[in-house]
């Protein structure tokens, strides 16, 4: 998709991201586990947010106050694979003690926003809220259906959320065949001054490898510092 802003286009969304993640966060939607949580409030922010400029949504609610938010952004083409875009609006919970700010500020600090979820991902959820809300002002229409999803209980097995709708409401999802969400990895910056953003492809995958090492015979009573275990432990 290639949109070309106006600078001022550039400066309502940039302006709009940090809103939107400021007042999230402003949402404690803390998960304690054990099926404690609750999404209400934040579900209802996001719903309102996308109704402002026109965008409808379903509320879905597996268990009293374990709210998840799904709409679908028709495309100009229905024939073309549609794209999910989801995020979850849990968080977990924070020690305000051990925060040099209040962790459900939003506050502004170093050029940061701070709070519990300003990377655990109200950040993206801010980022598909204002480039949709976007979108809907200037009347942009995508290649390809958008499929939006904001997920509760991410935070402690996913139990009232993304488990419950694929098992329980998988038409939503009906000729979608990928699907985006939270970060690959942390960018960093190399020696060169390039910055990276990590793309991944796999999570928590099995990677067997076989390791030789060779040294002198010893034993837990007598320090060998030759030793092959001793090796393969370093290594």
């Amino acid at each position: 998709m290639n949109i070309t802003l106006t600078p001022e286009q550039v400066v309502e969304l940039e302006n709009d991201v940090v809103r939107l993640c400021q007042e999230l966060i402003r949402i404690p939607s803390v998960n304690f586990g054990d099926g404690k949580g609750d999404e209400r409030a934040i579900a209802d922010f996001v719903v309102a947010e996308l109704k402002d400029v026109g965008i409808e949504c379903e509320l879905i609610e597996p268990a009293p106050n374990r709210v998840n938010v799904v709409t679908r952004i028709k495309g100009s083409d229905s024939t073309r694979p549609g794209l999910v875009l989801h995020g979850h609006l849990d968080v977990v919970p924070a020690n305000a003690a051990a925060w040099e700010v209040d962790p459900f500020s939003g506050l502004i600090k170093d050029g940061c926003i701070w709070g519990r979820g300003a990377i655990d991902m109200k950040d993206m959820d801010a980022m598909i809220l204002a480039i949709v809300r976007l979108w809907a002002r200037i009347g942009y229409k995508p290649p390809r259906d958008i499929v939006l999803a904001f997920f509760a209980d991410e935070e402690a097995g996913s139990i009232y959320g993304s488990r419950w709708i694929a098992k329980k409401r998988p038409e939503l999802f009906a000729g979608c065949t990928e699907a985006i969400s939270e970060v690959g990895g942390f960018s960093y910056t190399l020696d060169t001054g390039k910055r990276i953003y990590a793309v991944q492809s796999a999570e928590k995958g099995i990677n067997w490898m076989k390791l030789t090492a060779t040294g002198n015979a010893g034993h837990g009573s007598m320090i060998n510092e030759k030793n092959a275990v001793t090796a393969l432990t370093e290594a």
